[in-house]
């Protein structure tokens, strides 16, 4: 039988941790379910903001490296300078950041029985790095489509298994990872259900439509082109969702791999709309999101190096106007100018975000190879600007390192972004900070903790979970008055559709007895909940907050579940028969349990 510590309980439902031995040891997260959408509000949909937040602080990733290319890891806070707009800065922070996969005990179940009982923990979260992988659907060819999912699951393949990762679509910001995981089953899931969407561009499909088949004076079909420049816009504003999230995760470098085509919208003198101030807008917030949140973007083609020819066969014969004029010669110009747009808008948002351009490798293994490389190493640098950052104008940037011979790669410049409304789960019941680690977009590991989600029962159309969760003993203790151990702890599930469930929580204070104090340093503290889910994809999400030292973590458990979830009510009696210090386990999971357990 578990130990139980007393509990005076002043609210309902508690939530999951993990074991110093646990972890120690490598348990690791099972790949299961999905959360379908990012939980932050970012301010990102049709109506664009129309004012922007105040950078008051700037942390700035730089990339050093000697003649030879390998990384330069020996430098120290004053062998940087910073200058911003031209004047140069005091710098606050600095870190030093260099990552070795092996140093981080965390390992991946190979493919196994998505049935089976999952786990998850939020460790090493801070030390570990982080990616997103944007698939921009809207703008890969039908026919490129599965060149993109096979180059997004090689980028898959060659992570560590504790990197963080962020899988989504531009054309739909609900099917994604939604959040920053480790669980790779829900990322394959998203690339397999990746179908490109790209529209044919202005100069082919002018080729394409009959010269009777055109209006009195029009040489382009209007709606195409505002559907170009909308979906320019949806596109911009997935990157911008994504970045405005990351400005959350700090002391290490951001990359996001942004698979793509690129846009020919603005390039080609047929086009009647041009790029709208819509896709400029979007555009100019995508950028600043980017440049603020040291969010690093990696377009990769999918197509690797082509050239327009390959269009040009496609699309052209000869055409006369109206006059019996050749007109192939200008619809030509226009081909190469839209070609030509797609690969440069692609390059500039690799520059402007101090990323690196992919999109002319033919070899993705290398080109994953660099991005790898370049979140590996590195410094990071924080300061105050000496002259606020306000509206839409882009401040330059520029970092210096005073040793000779080598080369440094950062961020040109940063614009202020569009300010954020509140990204906390809203529940009156809640303490912010509870409510903040609920609405997060990456586990935070104050307070490591691992939890086993086990099936007991079956209510209808319900499957209830037993959630046991562990936290590790002592940073729990760190800060405690006396013989109090004070709790707030919650969970909530986010299902299909992004459909964020009903918050358990409870707020606990704990007496623990100097022995108590001791078996808790050792083995951690347990907590078991109860949760109900329907079939299909869920993320549930974890929170605890030691309330009298302020030390928090989160966790994000992915669990699919299906009808034929098999029930081990026996598995879990064994589970909870571990000599553990156990502060709570739900009364509907005790009535599960098989007897003489209860």
């Amino acid at each position: 039988m578990y130990a139980r510590i007393a509990a005076a309980c002043l609210l309902a439902t508690l939530m999951p941790v993990s074991s110093a031995a646990q972890i120690m040891s490598g348990q690791r997260n099972q790949p299961s379910g999905n959360l379908p959408s990012l939980p932050l509000d970012t301010n990102v949909g049709t109506t664009r903001p129309t004012f922007r937040a105040t950078v008051t602080r700037v942390e700035v990733t730089t990339l050093v490296v000697d003649a030879q290319g390998q990384p330069v890891r020996d430098l120290r806070a004053e062998d940087f300078e910073v200058f911003d707009g031209g004047r140069k800065q005091k710098v606050l922070s600095f870190a030093a950041w260099h990552h070795e996969a092996a140093a981080i005990p965390i390992n991946t179940l190979p493919p196994a029985d998505a049935l089976a009982a999952a786990t998850a923990t939020n460790g090493w979260s801070t030390q570990s790095r982080v990616f997103a992988l944007l698939l921009d659907d809207l703008h890969i060819d039908p026919r490129n489509a599965e060149r993109a999912r096979v180059a997004a699951r090689a980028f898959i393949d060659r992570l560590a298994p504790s990197d963080l990762l962020f899988v989504g679509l531009t054309s739909d910001p609900v099917l994604s990872t939604g959040a920053f995981s480790r669980d790779r089953r829900r990322a394959r899931q998203v690339i397999d259900a990746f179908g490109g969407m790209r529209l044919t561009d202005s100069a082919l499909e002018v080729r394409r439509t009959p010269m009777w088949g055109r209006a009195p004076g029009m040489s382009d079909v209007l709606a195409s082109d505002q559907q170009r420049s909308m979906r320019l816009a949806q596109a911009y504003g997935a990157v911008q969702r994504i970045a405005t999230a990351a400005r959350t995760i700090t002391g290490r470098r951001k990359s996001m791999v942004f698979v793509s085509e690129g846009s020919p919208v603005g390039a080609s003198s047929t086009a009647s709309t041009a790029l709208t101030a819509e896709a400029t807008a979007a555009m100019r917030d995508a950028v600043a999101a980017a440049t603020v949140a040291g969010l690093a973007i990696y377009p990769l083609s999918p197509i690797g190096l082509d050239i327009p020819t390959d269009r040009m066969i496609e699309g052209f014969t000869r055409q006369v106007d109206e006059q019996g004029r050749d007109v192939a010669h200008v619809d030509l110009a226009n081909l190469v100018a839209e070609f030509l747009q797609a690969k440069n808008s692609l390059r500039d948002l690799a520059t402007l975000t101090g990323g690196v351009s992919l999109i002319y490798h033919n070899d993705t293994a290398q080109a994953f190879a660099l991005v790898l490389q370049d979140a590996s190493d590195g410094y990071v640098l924080g300061y105050e600007p000496d002259k606020a950052v306000k509206g839409a104008k882009m401040r330059s940037l520029e970092v210096r390192v005073k040793r000779p011979g080598v080369r440094v790669r950062a961020r040109s410049g940063y614009l202020a972004p569009p300010a954020i409304r509140s990204t906390a789960v809203a529940d009156p019941a809640v303490s912010p900070a509870l409510a903040e680690l609920l609405g997060g977009v990456v586990a935070e590991d104050m307070l490591p903790m691992f939890v086993q989600a086990v099936p007991v029962a079956r209510e209808g159309d319900l499957t209830r979970f037993a959630l046991v969760v562990d936290i590790v003993g002592g940073p729990l203790l760190v800060g405690m008055e006396g013989a109090q151990l004070p709790l707030e702890q919650a969970v909530v599930s986010v299902g299909p559709n992004g459909k964020v469930g009903r918050i358990t929580h409870r707020r606990t204070m704990l007496k623990v007895t100097p022995e108590a104090a001791n078996s808790v340093a050792a083995q951690g503290l347990r907590t078991v909940w109860s949760i109900n889910l329907p079939a299909g994809d869920h993320q549930v999400r974890i929170a605890t907050v030691q309330t009298t030292s302020g030390a928090r973590g989160s966790l994000y458990l992915d669990l699919l579940v299906t009808d034929e979830h098999p029930l081990d009510p026996k598995g879990l009696a064994g589970l909870l028969q571990e000599q553990k210090p156990t502060a709570f386990v739900d009364s509907d999971v005790q009535a599960a349990l098989p007897a003489p357990y209860y």
